[in-house]
């Protein structure tokens, strides 16, 4: 059996560097997690920041976004993304990679006691039953995790042409 070993690449501690910098002075002790319980708020958010990181083909930016979960998780407490990923190839691909053992290895290095629980949402996860659109069992999974289990990690994978695909 062939071990997979990951490696540091300084561009990408780099692009890690840079991206947690983008976040100095956010006051993660004040935050109100209750907000989420009332859908009727409106432009409670409008002024606070977005962040959309981009990163050329090749370059490890899986690494990147699966390490930068980890870290925004151990410093901030945030314990809930979205990947949104381009084609259902590549989703393919960054399923294989964060569920993978030489990944959690790695990852387990730096991160103790943190796992990740990952769901996938595919084409025709939104059937029609009985008239009905099924809603899938992992996206309930996500969406009612809390953040009681302070070690685990909550990942939704979605290809971006799911968002605007009519069966959603």
């Amino acid at each position: 059996m062939m071990n997979i070993l990951l490696e540091e690449l300084p561009h990408q501690e780099q692009a890690l560097a840079a991206i947690l910098a983008s976040f100095t002075g956010i006051d993660h002790a004040q935050a109100d997690h209750n907000h989420y319980a009332n859908p009727l708020i409106k432009g409670r958010y409008d002024d606070k920041a977005n962040i959309d990181v981009k990163m050329e083909t090749g370059t490890g930016k899986t690494y990147v976004y699966t390490r930068l979960m980890y870290e925004l998780h151990q410093k901030y407490g945030l314990f809930k993304f979205v990947l949104v990923v381009p084609t259902p190839a590549i989703k393919e691909g960054a399923r294989n990679f964060i569920t993978s053992d030489y990944a959690r290895q790695h990852f387990s290095q730096f991160y103790e006691n943190t796992r990740m629980e990952f769901c996938t949402i595919n084409a025709g996860d939104f059937k029609v039953k009985s008239g009905r659109k099924n809603f899938p069992a992992q996206l309930l999974s996500f969406t009612d995790a809390s953040r009681r289990d302070s070690h685990t990690i909550q990942v939704l994978l979605i290809n971006a042409q799911m968002l605007n695909s009519a069966s959603m």
